[in-house]
């Protein structure tokens, strides 16, 4: 029997599954999409190992709230990765940009509902769960200072491969 199609889009991350505009499975891509989950495992490593020390030097309230804050600063990153890889930037710069802003926003309506819903439900301390949120900023910053994801170029006519080849 034929399936009936439906008037309803189907929507990931806010844009329309079949959209054109959407990331194909490029080699780029796939990078992209690995930098992502080996940055959201770094930081998930990262936020674990504040836990067991604080878990250690403190006691397991402590732990648990710098495991929230941890917690909140991958999940609202890495929905943020994914929504901003669903538009090829390369194809359609304006939709990109247009991800990156909502995506921005929506990750910090996530972040601020995270930090209300570990608050209240949890009880929380603070000051452990926003040394577990900076956490996660420490990554990004390794990974700005290293220029990570290190992708390849395939251009190499620029100026510092001209002015110090490494030889």
């Amino acid at each position: 029997m034929p399936r009936a199609t439906s008037s309803v889009a189907r929507v990931a991350f806010f844009i329309p599954v079949d959209s054109p505009r959407k990331m194909g499975m490029t080699q780029t891509f796939q990078n992209a999409r690995l930098a992502v989950i080996r940055l959201s495992a770094w930081q998930l490593s990262l936020t674990l190992a504040l836990a067991l020390i604080a878990l250690l030097w403190f006691n397991t309230s402590f732990a648990a709230s710098v495991l929230a804050g941890g917690l909140i600063g991958m999940l609202a990153g890495f929905y943020q990765a994914q929504r901003m890889l669903q538009v090829d930037a390369g194809k359609h710069p304006e939709a990109f940009m247009q991800s990156l802003w909502i995506s921005e926003a929506v990750k910090i309506a996530v972040t601020v509902a995270l930090f209300i819903f570990a608050i209240r439900l949890f009880r929380v301390q603070m000051v452990p769960t926003i040394i577990g949120y900076a956490g996660t900023y420490v990554v990004y910053w390794a990974a700005l200072g290293t220029r990570y994801p290190w992708f390849e170029t395939a251009v190499n006519n620029n100026a510092r491969d001209r002015n110090w080849s490494e030889r």
